[in-house]
């Protein structure tokens, strides 16, 4: 999968900060966020949870966010399911 780069959102998380989170480091050029979950009957994900992660936790949020919108084809049972979310960074991004 291609990791996903949205230059706005970035900002967005940057800006907004969180006291108990550490910041988004400026030096790294990608994070990554495993994620598992329930694909049910009807094709919709639920049940996520962060499995591993180098990421803040704004982007472990947005990951979480993702997999929530994934839809999968409907099936006869409930299926568990892990997908790993990578996010790039264009190096010096952040505001000083």
């Amino acid at each position: 999968m291609k990791p996903a780069f949205r230059p706005a959102l970035l900002l967005a998380l940057l800006l907004a900060g969180c006291a108990a989170e550490p910041p988004i480091d400026p030096t790294k050029t990608s994070y990554f966020v495993d994620v598992e979950y329930t694909i049910g009957t009807d094709g919709k994900s639920s049940n996520a949870k962060v499995i591993k992660t180098d990421a803040p936790k704004q982007l472990q949020e947005e990951a979480i966010h993702e997999v929530n919108r994934y839809r999968a084809e409907p099936g006869v049972q409930p299926a568990k399911a892990r997908r790993t979310i990578e996010f790039a960074v264009e190096p010096g991004s952040s505001p000083q």
